[in-house]
């Protein structure tokens, strides 16, 4: 806690940090899958997409798969793999070990959104088990006339669609950065409307522009160790209460694997 223009006036700091929001946000998606996949084991687990969540879940696939690769079109976002049994492909590597018939996974993970995988490199492999993110949080006619979550369900005995929304709130994607500006956001208007609350400012910055324009992995992983939200009100007792809202609107996600016929 610190002191504002006056004593009177206190500046408090959220204990939880935008890397805490970001950790269990992709911890419940990860626990999605692999509730979805019942304790089964695989010879070779492929995910699509190491930010933010691919990295995480290829971390926890390691237990139950002899080889987790994780494939991303960003080359320097290996970088962010500090799982050793993790291996990583550039979209040049995948291409390649693909056509030397290098790839047969069991297991295929597609967590790249909107934009992202085509249902074509999918129906190049053959997995027993598919799970492919659905990217919309809510309608919008936009987002859901480029969906094409469903086209890349087209192989895997057992398939599943993921999915990530947010109880009594909006969220108009699925995406990991969306949920953790949304529940930081939304934060913030439930703090302002707490008595001796002068304002509350959301600690956030463009970091996908820090991830994918810079390309600076290190400045990334500092900006996302700070403080979510900073308050400044009459009463330094209020920590707690910072910290249990922003749980609180945490708490309002949830993930699932939904299985498709």
């Amino acid at each position: 806690m610190k002191y504002g223009i006056t004593e009177t006036v206190k500046t408090i700091n959220s204990k939880i940090k935008i890397n805490d929001i970001i950790y269990n946000i992709v911890e419940k998606k990860a626990n999605a899958i692999k509730y979805f996949l019942e304790g089964e084991e695989f010879n070779q687990a492929i995910v699509f997409g190491a930010y933010l969540c691919g990295n995480f879940v290829a971390d926890t696939l390691t237990k139950d798969c002899d080889e987790v690769i994780l494939v991303d079109v960003h080359p320097h976002l290996k970088e962010i793999i500090i799982n050793e049994k993790i291996k990583f492909m550039d979209s040049s590597k995948f291409n390649l070990s693909l056509r030397n018939g290098e790839l047969n996974p069991d297991l295929v993970v597609d967590l790249t959104g909107i934009g992202g995988l085509s249902p074509e490199i999918i129906s190049k492999l053959n997995p027993s088990v598919l799970i492919v993110e659905n990217p919309k949080g809510t309608f919008d006619k936009d987002i859901n006339n480029i969906d094409n979550s469903m086209d890349r369900l087209n192989k895997g005995v057992k398939r599943g669609l993921l999915n990530t929304f947010r109880t009594s709130k909006v969220s108009k994607t699925s995406g990991s950065m969306t949920l953790v500006i949304d529940t930081v956001m939304d934060s913030c208007n439930d703090l302002k409307e707490l008595d001796g609350v002068l304002y509350a400012i959301p600690n956030l910055k463009y970091y996908e522009g820090i991830l994918f324009h810079e390309k600076d992995i290190r400045k990334f992983i500092d900006e996302v160790n700070t403080p979510a939200i900073t308050v400044s009100c009459l009463d330094e007792d209020l920590e707690n209460e910072i910290n249990n809202i922003l749980l609180k609107n945490i708490d309002r996600i949830y993930s699932y694997v939904e299985k498709i016929k």
